[in-house]
């Protein structure tokens, strides 16, 4: 390079290249807006870089008319040249398509709901838990489940290890549970999306497992090796850090509250333990029908003593009762003791091994039958807080089996049992004795304290009393839905912010628009790209609630249209917005099973045909070769012709006919699109025009300057369907030099460029920059005198024609097809064939570069026949409502 930097025309063609190559780094950071925080070291430099570079391009506009004074030319060219360099440098640093995703991701992963808001109607309560522990799941989820579902909540329950359903089901409930839960990351994440969404946190537990030094005072411990106890130790700071993360809490028993408030939650609620139905159906088949005697474990005159240990932990507490109980064996020769589960006995009790039974841990009903055939139940408790702050249920599930107790007194035990009325408590090795014995010799003691114990606990400890005493005030009875509003869900590919796509600004603008509506509800389900995020989410855009799912890449074509993984998140979003009706946009790549949801939930919907993927595999209609088919009555032995590799294109039209038949309504965005439809056997009377509508312009054009080089405008990406290779083949032929082309490259909002500005080497001017909004779109059009839209298949419409046919500027565009529906040749515009390559718009353009000023006084004389977003939102919302009427007809409410 050094060798030739005497060659003032290799520096000022060098210069031109890199020129080009400044354009790309410069339409990249103006995409990234120099907003992502991975970016901000680099801004000062960055914004010094572009000053820099404006002077050089200054410069280089007018180097035609410098005389080649060597010097000059050689410092605008080193200058230039260290300006690539540094972007060089910075884009190492940085991966543009990931930041880019990540940038439009924050929004949608940090967008905060405030708690409580008015919009949340759901009636779900989400239960996150621990769900490998057999009684706390029986007794502190399933019976919340069966609390929320009696009082005419929903409730889901999710294992807090599948992090995907949890923070998905987090989308749709109105709180959420988080029940014996450690502060692993994914949980804490977990909790954080829940406060981002304004949902309630409780924590709830039924141990003092969240305080170490109360943990440590368990006889239990001293027993454990050293690993075990480590990790026991550690998990209880972790289930501390996830109490103090979530805002309330919920405890089984009031001295656990109490604990809880200590630690420094102040809102903690009390549901205890109870009898649910599952509970009282098997002891409705046990008592007072006592089941009969099985004579393999118990002989007639023997007194069963059970004490269900569960596991090894309970060692310490059974000691507390252990000499009490041998003393019993020896007074008593009747008496036998069963033990359920693991447990340790003390070496004394290898005397009276004719009088002991052990029985491994069994399922719940099991362990009913077993404690069915005993006469006296005992529950023996260390005297520490950690077993103060315990429950009572092996009294509850003993007392409704009419089965009396002996209980150590600890604070739950002595608040329900009367000693000598309905139990007994025991407090030393005398006291265990004697009233185990008691009762031994008792028969009639015995079952008239089971008797009294069965009313207390029955009364007591019911379901419905824990319901109506403990749970309905804290959360009451979900608000009678009222359906006074229309509801609607929309269903897109893409929606803001990874906006792309003229299906996707039809679904934004008109979502947006009659969303403002009275009594309307709009809400959207929509993708984004696939990242480490995982599952729904939920949040805001302009009043409307958005739904996004993550779309893992496609393992077979077929999963464009037959992808079952999007179901489950999609019916998750029915139950929540419960819409009267699901109009569906472009569903390439969610698929058709998500219309056959709402067939079999009986939801109606609607369906516009942005394009023609609902008769053909390729979308577009456009042979292997890149040309337009021109089939009218779809042939599927052609189109098998010409994807000879596909297997599913009879199966998969079947799917696309089921899904069109079903519709109440299908809309086209023309009529030429309609008529396609038509032909392709769809019922004329159900398919209807809603012309797709544009903003009205918030600029004055600004007058062209005559004898200004004629400005050219191309909106679409580098697919040779929407004609870009003839554009190239076109502009880079031209031996004119009074053009600029303005290339808007609409995939650089997804996080890549589709276009490399290296390959141009025309004579004019060509810049390649990020698509406009609603706030730059008027700038753009002000910018051009011609738009070229050489699309090369009938299209359904043609957003970007009617913007610039409203915006006063001359469209370029093929015919026939719905592009062309609203140009007039000649008069707004020019008509191009599908059929002639790149001759006939070469043709054209170098007539308009031939005779440029025809176009400075031109104004289009038929801007009144344009659709705007306005006149298409209010079409499409007496569509709505007459597809509600009609719905409401066939489904009268009675």
């Amino acid at each position: 390079m050094y060798k030739k930097e005497n060659d003032i025309e290799y520096l000022k063609a060098e210069i031109k290249k890199k020129n080009r190559l400044i354009n790309e780094y410069h339409l990249t950071f103006r995409i990234l807006n120099l907003q992502i925080a991975q970016l901000q070291h680099y801004k000062n430099r960055i914004s010094n870089l572009h000053a820099r570079i404006e002077y050089y391009r200054k410069v280089i506009d007018r180097l035609e008319n410098i005389i080649p004074v060597k010097k000059f030319i050689k410092i605008v060219y080193f200058g230039i040249d260290r300006c690539v360099n540094i972007f060089e440098k910075i884009f190492k640093k940085i991966n543009c398509r990931q930041f880019i995703i990540n940038e439009k991701n924050n929004f949608i992963f940090h967008y905060k709901f405030f708690e409580n808001q008015q919009f949340n109607q759901s009636h779900l309560i989400l239960i996150v838990a621990e769900v490998t522990l057999p009684q706390c799941y029986k007794y502190r989820v399933q019976q919340k489940k069966e609390y929320f579902e009696k009082l005419g909540w929903q409730c889901r329950i999710v294992d807090w290890r599948n992090q995907s359903e949890v923070l998905s089901v987090l989308q749709i409930c109105k709180e959420v549970i988080f029940y014996r839960v450690p502060a692993f990351q994914n949980v804490l994440d977990q909790i954080s999306e829940a406060k981002r969404l304004g949902l309630k946190t409780w924590w709830e537990v039924d141990d003092l497992i969240f305080d170490k030094k109360l943990y440590l005072q368990c006889g239990f411990m001293k027993y454990l090796p050293k690993e075990e106890l480590d990790l026991l130790l550690f998990g209880s700071g972790l289930f501390r850090k996830a109490l103090l993360a979530c805002d309330h809490a919920i405890a089984s028993t009031s001295a656990l509250a109490q604990n809880i408030r200590q630690v420094g939650v102040h809102e903690v609620k009390v549901i205890e333990n109870a009898l649910d139905q599952n509970t009282l159906r098997i002891a409705s088949d046990l008592y007072p029908r006592k089941l009969e005697i099985d004579g393999d474990l118990k002989k007639k005159d023997e007194i069963i003593v059970l004490y269900g240990s569960g596991t090894k932990t309970h060692n310490a507490d059974f000691l507390i009762a252990a000499d009490g109980i041998i003393s019993a064996l020896i007074h008593e020769k009747k008496l036998r003791l069963w033990i359920i589960g693991e447990l340790e006995l003390p070496n004394q009790f290898e005397d009276f091994k004719n009088q002991v039974c052990y029985f491994s841990f069994r399922s719940y009903d099991q362990y009913m039958k077993l404690l069915a055939h005993a006469d006296i139940a005992i529950a023996p408790l260390e005297d520490i807080a950690f077993n103060d702050a315990k429950s009572n249920i092996k009294f509850l599930e003993a007392s409704i089996l009419g089965i009396v107790s002996v209980c150590s007194p600890r604070k739950n035990f002595k608040e329900i049992i009367r000693d000598g009325e309905n139990g007994f408590i025991a407090n030393s090795t005398s006291e265990w004795k004697e009233k185990i014995c008691l009762l031994a010799g008792n028969s009639q003691l015995r079952q008239r304290l089971g008797r009294q114990a069965y009313y207390d606990v029955l009364k007591d400890y019911s379901s419905d009393t824990i319901l109506k005493k403990q749970v309905e005030p804290i959360f009451g009875i979900p608000n009678k839905q009222v359906r006074d509003k229309l509801k609607i869900l929309v269903v897109n590919l893409y929606y803001a912010p990874y906006s792309y796509g003229g299906a996707t600004v039809v679904a934004e603008e008109m979502s947006r628009r009659i969303q403002k509506k009275e009594n309307t509800e709009i809400a959207i389900f929509t993708s984004r790209p696939f990242s480490q995020h995982k599952g729904l989410r939920r949040y805001c855009d302009n009043g409307s609630l958005v739904y996004s799912v993550e779309i893992s890449p496609q393992s077979y074509p077929s999963e464009e249209f037959n992808n079952t993984e999007i179901v489950d998140p999609f019916e998750m979003v029915l139950q929540a917005v419960q819409p009267d009706i699901v109009h569906f946009h472009a569903i390439q790549n969610l698929g058709l099973h998500l219309i056959a949801s709402c067939q079999l939930k009986d939801i109606p919907y609607i369906i516009t045909l942005h394009d023609t993927w609902w008769l053909c595999d390729r979308t577009f209609m456009v042979k292997n070769n890149h040309k337009y088919c021109f089939q009218e009555k779809i042939d599927l032995n052609i189109c098998q012709a010409c994807e000879s590799q596909v297997f599913y294109l009879r199966e998969r039209m079947k799917m696309m006919k089921k899904s069109l038949e079903g519709a109440s309504l299908l809309l086209s965005p023309s009529e030429t699109h309609r008529q396609l439809y038509i032909v392709n056997d769809v019922d004329p009377d159900k398919i209807i025009v809603n012309r797709n509508g544009v903003s009205r312009p918030r600029k004055l054009r600004k007058k062209r300057m005559a004898g200004s080089v004629l400005r050219f405008g191309f909106v679409a990406g580098n697919e040779i369907i929407k004609g870009y290779n003839l554009i190239f083949d076109v502009f880079t032929s031209l031996k004119h030099e009074n053009w600029k082309l303005t290339i808007v490259d609409s995939k650089s909002n997804l996080g890549y460029s589709s276009f490399d500005i290296d390959s141009w080497k025309g004579q004019g001017k060509v810049i390649i920059i990020p698509p406009y909004d609603e706030n730059s779109k008027d700038d753009f059009f002000n910018e051009i005198d011609i738009l070229l839209f050489p699309s090369q298949w009938k299209e359904s419409y043609g957003l970007t024609v009617r913007e610039a046919l409203l915006r006063d500027v001359w469209v370029v565009c093929t015919h026939p097809g719905g592009q062309s529906e609203d140009v007039m040749d000649g008069i707004n515009g020019t008509y191009i064939s599908l059929y002639d390559g790149s001759e006939e718009l070469k043709k054209v353009i170098e007539g308009f570069l031939e005779q440029p000023s025809f176009l400075d006084a031109y104004l289009n004389p038929y801007k009144d026949h344009i659709m705007t977003y306005e006149q298409q939102a209010d079409e499409l919302f007496e569509i709505y409502n007459s597809v509600k009427v009609a719905e409401n007809k066939k489904h009268p409410v009675l």
